[in-house]
């Protein structure tokens, strides 16, 4: 009687495992690596002054898929494409479509009567559970002594930054007529030399390839246990794995080995 009951809970957690898989099949995301997405800019009003926050842009956007929505130095995206109350400085101006894909261009507001410049060199950031990228800021011309500030933090002296992700950061000089220069820096992501064998193979056995879920019960095209197969699927998985909404089951990944996937896929998933 034990075993019958045991084998009929087995069952149905086999069944439910299957159900809640087949469920939270991956939907198709755009490969953005080939969209034609692209911003310009329409126009633009440099500031009046150096001290002065009265420039404007105002971006346009084709290809890739519409609506689009649009960001200038990592402000957050937003329906219109208009930018008002701006500083003299180097914007990032981006561009994201309703796939998600998105591209930037860079944005240059000129001050009459400063000749303050910034230009930044920069380190990517080449790890994954913890961050190398830096920026280092140079000022020129202007007015020395020169001040620097890193996003919304106080300025001083200095105008190295490390311990950075990838990503778009905004910096501000200022020279001693207190005229600024902001700059949008971008730190961008290079291999992080994850491995597929020794970092992700051992999560998708243990969450994902197991019984009545990725393991061949899904049909052959969603076996986790074939490296095609995720490979084609790197991009759902990711996503997936990042808004928790899998494994099924009940499995939960560590933040750590929601990285370790990301980082991979970011990588070009390689079979490495």
């Amino acid at each position: 009687m034990l075993g019958s009951v045991h084998y009929k809970w087995a069952s149905l957690l086999s069944s439910w495992l299957l159900i809640s898989c087949a469920y939270n099949d991956f939907p198709k995301f755009a490969d953005c690596s080939k969209s034609n997405l692209s911003v310009n800019i329409l126009s633009k009003q440099d500031p009046s002054i150096c001290t002065a926050i009265d420039g404007k842009v105002i971006l346009t956007a084709s290809g890739g898929q519409s609506p689009y929505s649009y960001s200038l130095n990592e402000s957050g995206f937003q329906s219109t494409s208009s930018f008002s109350f701006l500083g003299p400085g180097v914007y990032v101006a981006e561009v994201q479509d309703a796939l998600n894909c998105q591209t930037s261009i860079q944005v240059n507001l000129n001050a009459p009567g400063s000749s303050l410049s910034a230009s930044a060199s920069v380190t990517p950031d080449s790890e994954c559970l913890t961050n190398n990228g830096s920026i280092t800021i140079t000022a020129s011309q202007g007015n020395a002594p020169y001040q620097y500030q890193f996003g919304n933090g106080t300025f001083g002296n200095q105008n190295f930054f490390s311990d950075l992700s990838s990503g778009t950061y905004v910096l501000t000089v200022k020279d001693a007529n207190n005229c600024p220069s902001v700059i949008g820096v971008i730190v961008p992501h290079v291999s992080t030399g994850i491995s597929y064998s020794h970092d992700i193979v051992p999560i998708l056995q243990a969450n994902c390839a197991i019984s009545g879920c990725h393991d061949g019960s899904l049909g052959s095209s969603r076996d986790w246990r074939n490296y095609n197969n995720v490979k084609t699927n790197a991009q759902n998985i990711m996503i997936r794995t990042e808004n928790r909404s899998m494994p099924a089951g009940g499995l939960t990944l560590t933040q750590d080995q929601i990285q370790l996937i990301a980082c991979w896929v970011d990588d070009g998933a390689n079979n490495n």
